[in-house]
């Protein structure tokens, strides 16, 4: 068992933490229990190559006739 002692900033080492291990802090009737935050691997957003189908093949045409039907109602040519 360790025993640890809090410094004027309320600070204590934990001899068997490793530095940016982060913990979770819990405090019921005088007893605090710390638990160790695991972390998860973080997945992409939008993995490589998945936004494709809204550039390519009938998604894109659709796509690009939506583009050129709202364009062309503000757009003025040349005068």
């Amino acid at each position: 068992m360790h025993t640890v002692t809090a410094d004027k900033y309320k600070r204590v080492r934990l001899p068997d933490a490793k530095p940016g291990q982060v913990f979770a802090y819990y405090s019921v009737e005088g007893n605090i229990t710390l638990t160790v935050v695991k972390k998860t691997e973080r997945r992409p957003v939008f993995p490589r190559g998945s936004l494709l189908k809204y550039f390519t093949g009938e998604l894109g045409r659709q796509r690009n006739a939506e583009e050129t039907a709202i364009g062309s109602g503000c757009l003025q040519g040349p005068s």
